[in-house]
């Protein structure tokens, strides 16, 4: 990358998440654009801001910060057989919840040329189904599992870079920041658990030159199926909340989810948080009644939030079955504070990695810091 690239990829640090961003069609800019848009960006060192999508600019600078670079095409070879072996036992419980939507999508996939592939949280791919004589290409760019798809490993991707970014993203072609991809076209979201942890990330990846406009659709809603059954059967000493402004809406992956305990949001769904206008960060933060008018709530009916939305829901049934969350899930209040210490002692203050042996969300670990300063 030229010395122009170097000194003005730090303008795009300040590319923000912006409500048009979050709301942008994923689909590629047109292939004249964003050759245009990596000549400008790799060989003369500008921001594409017109002929590039934001989070794949935001990608590429993130990549170029890690110090890749055009043709040194990084990342080792796949896992030995046993490791492999070894890193799917570690991770049989993530490949079990995710099964019935991996075998769902391999029909589509073998349909349109494409693979379907399921990645732990750290861009590792554990499966790939789909079409016999694609998988067979995909393995010669080294989409095959074992395999680490992660932006430091890879370079710009779906899985990698919907990680990263913490939602679906879709990279066509020459948006990969590496040209040995451009082949492929990508499509991932990543899975998030009830305490807003990246557990893995499922994608879609096809030939580039089929187009596959719409995958990335598919696999949302199947994330939302997966995301939906960590809460199927509720959990143990807490007050489970389900909403929605359509009752037919009621127990399906599109409703709303809110977990209590003590009367504090302890868990949730991105649909439940959307509803109450709060982000992952309200985790162990925010009260009931700070989210629900509770004056005459009904089990089951009209729900008043305090933003004044009006919705049809109710809690979940007095002793409902279900699994108690974990320890390291729970809120970590002063008292679990070594916890968070020792945490960070092993990763060496990265917070991300912390969190993620917690299964915490940063903003939990972020709190317990600031309490400290």
């Amino acid at each position: 990358m030229s010395q122009g690239a170097t000194r003005k990829t730090c303008r795009c640090r300040n590319l923000r998440h912006s409500k048009k961003d979050v709301a942008e069609k994923d689909a590629a800019m047109d292939g004249a654009g964003i050759e245009q848009g990596r000549r400008a960006y790799f060989d003369e060192g500008q921001l594409p801001l017109e002929t590039v999508r934001q989070p794949v600019l935001r990608s590429w600078v993130r990549c170029t910060d890690m110090g890749l670079t055009q043709g040194r095409l990084q990342g080792g070879g796949p896992l030995a057989e046993s490791e492999l072996n070894i890193l799917r036992q570690r991770r049989e419980s993530l490949r079990r919840l995710c099964r019935p939507e991996l075998e769902m999508l391999a029909g589509e996939a073998r349909e349109t040329g494409s693979v379907v592939i399921l990645a732990d949280a750290d861009g590792m791919i554990l499966d790939s189904i789909g079409d016999t004589g694609f998988l067979s290409r995909a393995a010669q760019v080294a989409l095959r599992p074992g395999v680490s798809w992660t932006e430091a490993s890879t370079g710009t991707n779906a899985i990698g870079t919907a990680i990263a970014e913490r939602r679906p993203i879709a990279v066509h072609g020459p948006e990969h920041f590496f040209a040995e991809h451009a082949v492929l076209s990508c499509a991932a979201t990543p899975i998030l658990d009830p305490r807003g942890a990246i557990v893995g990330a499922l994608d879609i990846s096809g030939p580039s030159a089929s187009g596959h406009g719409h995958a990335l659709g598919l696999i949302r809603l199947a994330v939302d199926q997966i995301e939906h059954r960590l809460f199927r059967s509720g959990f143990a000493d807490c007050r489970v909340l389900r909403m929605h402004d359509d009752a037919a809406m009621l127990g399906t992956a599109r409703e709303g989810i809110l977990v209590f305990r003590d009367d504090r949001l302890v868990a949730a769904n991105r649909r439940g948080l959307s509803l109450v206008g709060r982000s992952w960060e309200a985790l162990d933060d925010a009260a009931l009644g700070e989210l629900v008018d509770m004056q005459g709530q009904a089990t089951r009916g009209r729900l008043r939030l305090t933003n004044g939305a009006t919705l049809i829901g109710g809690w979940d049934a007095e002793g409902r079955g279900g699994v108690e969350l974990p320890l390291a899930a729970r809120p970590l209040a002063d008292d679990r504070a070594e916890a968070i210490d020792a945490a960070l002692t092993a990763h060496g203050g990265n917070v991300s990695a912390a969190a993620r042996q917690l299964a915490v969300h940063r903003s939990t670990i972020h709190r317990h810091l600031a309490r400290q300063r």
